[in-house]
């Protein structure tokens, strides 16, 4: 599910809502520039050549690592130019397998969707901060033949860099952080829940308890 309020939300004064193509042609008229959690891309996404690492597996890793963010190919990223991609050669099955092959651990609630005004069409990739970070890009290069390596992206800024081992471990210290607060806050709901309804109840009864938590918090407002 797309998220409804994104960089191009606060950068027009939008109220949440669905992304439409009207604020993207905005978004580059005004010539909105990349951070860590917007990335503008001229071409469609490209199977990798030559041993490369898979770049779009790359760039999707990199903003879950971070705080989430939009990929919008169909723009030049230097001049925000809308150029515009073509809707026939988009593959979203292709794209999703990159991703379940090259990005661990698994990377859900990924969206991918196309916008237009039936003359230009540009393809959104919503990809939200991941609970589950670091996520680690799993490639090699083709001399190494079956050998495999794997790098933890995340963006600085309009760039993806590297972690460095002390940041991966910050990472991992933060994910651990995350689900022991997880479970802290569930049991807090359960024996709340458990306390109201013994209070109430007077005649022996049996009661069933559900208790859920959000895995993708509504994201904080977006920083200039």
């Amino acid at each position: 599910m797309a998220r409804t309020w994104t960089r191009l939300h606060e950068h027009l004064g939008c109220p949440p809502g669905p992304l439409t193509f009207d604020m993207v042609r905005q978004a580059t008229v005004d010539n909105l520039e990349e951070t860590d959690d917007l990335d503008w891309k001229e071409m469609l996404p490209q199977p990798p050549r030559d041993g490369r690492w898979n770049e779009f597996a790359k760039d999707v890793a990199a903003m879950a690592n971070t705080r989430g963010g939009l990929i919008i190919f169909g723009v030049q990223d230097k001049t925000t130019a809308l150029k515009g991609i073509d809707p026939d050669e988009v593959n979203r099955q292709q794209y999703a397998q990159w991703i379940r092959n090259h990005v661990q651990p698994y990377l859900p609630d990924l969206d991918i969707f196309e916008l237009t005004d039936g003359t230009k069409t540009v393809l959104v990739v919503d990809v939200p901060a991941s609970e589950m970070a670091p996520h680690f890009v799993y490639g090699g290069a083709t001399r190494d033949k079956e050998q495999q390596a794997a790098v933890v992206p995340y963006r600085d800024n309009d760039h993806t860099a590297w972690m460095a081992e002390h940041q991966i471990e910050r990472a991992y210290r933060d994910r651990f952080a995350r689900v022991g607060q997880a479970e802290e806050e569930i049991q807090r709901h359960i024996d709340f829940t458990t306390q109201t309804i013994t209070a109430h109840t007077y005649t022996p009864s049996a009661w069933f308890l559900a208790v859920s938590r959000p895995q993708r918090p509504l994201r904080a407002v977006p920083t200039r």
